[in-house]
């Protein structure tokens, strides 16, 4: 059968649309534990930096080795209602409830109970994400085979996730906290309409990709036992594709520990905004994601996925930092390389600057998401099983156990900065301290990035390489 002649299996605009806005909840999520959580717990409540990333980490840790038992159960199970849905139901109302829980103010506590709620609760969240979010991806690979359209699918979930971080973020600055970002009513009303639209965006993804499940894969009947399971997973995570992506996400997830909750002390401290005045960065940001992740399948139409992927991730790690190095350096050439902080021009230069860079950064993980997708139809061409889940949480699970490093470093150099010492002003705060902080930050955050970027260019499944699985496998429609 000749190439031109083939068309792998694909969805329709509405599956894809509906699938995509459960990356709403995900993003009001991702927009709290990367934004604001630590802040708030450290900034407002006063709970020591360490303190509040040890509770962070210990339930990431928690989470990490539940993702590739969730992954491995959803995979297997066989009921009326597919693999993927009854974990996604079941995750709906505890995941909104534990967002809500975890911004309510808890009042005049000691700090061993304070330290012990948010574990809890975090534990708690983490897991109710785990039901809803791993079988959720594995259900992405499931509902469209062809290789651009995949390039949509994760483009339509990147520019509604970001709709959703995004979205909360402006809403939260703008009228919550209006012009403190330690204002502790703004954090409650966070609290209810980010669990709000958790549980709507998690409950149309569910609901609506419902009528999907006749046309799903059905399992075979298979083993538990630890000794077929563990053949089989050596058998499965072996692909050299996935080998590569895994370790550039290891590498990589230790970045974005070390980023939790950054940007909030960057903007308090270190450029010096009140939230009103920010606010509006969020709706453009969001905007630029969404229409870069919508124009993202044409970019790829004929070209390799990889290699824009390199390309973009790239040049994200020099343009990312570079404001803060040019403010970093004037001191030491006694010099001014940046404009003065509160100035119109700061403001434009710094708001293009973060669209510019989250829409590059946003382009090169469609790209990596797709690329994802693709390994799944290269391991069942080998092994004869589709195991998607395993896949995805294999790589999260030791992802999020060295993520849960990154996040106790995050809080080490926020303590050895002094943003934990008794006594301290706002003035050293917004001086030496913020400074000490980003000189170790933008160091992490600019060697780690290239070694995980360059692990890529080892991922070998091209267009012409999926294709000859898909028509092996059966996946094919003829034009």
């Amino acid at each position: 059968m000749e190439e031109n002649n083939l068309k792998a299996q694909s969805a329709s605009n509405r599956t894809m649309w509906t699938y995509g806005f459960g990356s709403i909840g995900v993003g009001i999520k991702n927009n709290l534990l990367g934004t604001w959580l630590l802040f708030y717990y450290q900034d407002v409540l006063g709970l020591d930096a360490v303190l509040v990333t040890a509770a962070i980490g210990i339930a990431l840790v928690i989470d990490a080795f539940s993702d590739p038992f969730v992954g491995v159960w959803s995979d297997r199970l066989k009921t009326k209602w597919g693999r993927r849905h009854p974990f996604m139901y079941g995750a709906i109302i505890p995941f909104a409830l534990c967002y809500y829980l975890i911004l309510q103010d808890p009042g005049d506590i000691s700090d061993s109970a304070l330290f012990t709620r948010l574990l809890v609760l975090m534990i708690l969240m983490r897991l109710a994400m785990t039901f809803y979010e791993v079988p959720r991806g594995a259900l992405g690979p499931e509902l469209t085979k062809d290789y651009d359209q995949r390039n949509i699918i994760a483009g339509i979930g990147m520019a509604l996730g970001w709709i959703g971080g995004a979205g909360i973020s402006f809403i939260h600055m703008e009228y919550f906290l209006v012009d403190s970002f330690s204002n502790g009513a703004g954090y409650q009303l966070l609290a209810f309409w980010g669990g709000l639209g958790i549980f709507v965006s998690t409950v149309i993804t569910t609901v609506g990709t419902h009528s999907r499940i006749p046309y799903l894969h059905v399992p075979p009947e298979r083993s538990f036992k630890f000794k077929t399971f563990f053949r089989e997973a050596k058998e499965t995570l072996s692909n050299r594709s996935w080998i590569v992506l895994f370790a550039s996400g290891c590498v990589y997830s230790l970045v974005v520990g070390t980023d939790t909750g950054a940007g909030t002390y960057y903007n308090t401290y270190f450029w010096e905004w009140k939230p009103n005045q920010i606010s509006t960065f969020a709706a453009w940001n969001a905007a630029s994601v969404v229409f870069i992740a919508l124009f993202a399948p044409r970019i790829a139409v004929g070209r390799s996925k990889k290699k824009i992927a390199v390309g973009i991730f790239l040049t994200s790690i020099v343009v990312g930092p570079l404001p803060m190095v040019l403010r970093l350096l004037e001191p030491i050439l006694g010099m001014q390389l940046f404009p003065a902080n509160g100035s119109d021009l700061i403001w434009w230069i710094l708001l293009i600057h973060s669209c510019a860079l989250v829409s590059i950064g946003s382009l090169g993980f469609i790209f990596i998401t797709s690329m994802a997708m693709e390994i799944v139809e290269d391991v069942e061409r080998t092994t004869g099983r589709r195991e998607e889940g395993l896949l995805g949480t294999v790589s999260s699970m030791i992802q999020k156990l060295i993520g849960a490093g990154g996040v106790l470093i995050a809080g080490l150099i926020l303590a050895w900065a002094g943003f934990d010492d008794p006594g301290i002003t706002e003035e050293m705060k917004s001086g030496p301290l913020i400074d000490r902080f980003a000189t170790i930050h933008i160091a992490i955050g600019f060697f780690l990035p290239i070694i995980s970027t360059l692990l890529i260019l080892k991922y070998d499944i091209d267009r012409k390489g999926h294709l000859d699985n898909v028509n092996d496998l059966g996946y094919v429609e003829k034009n």
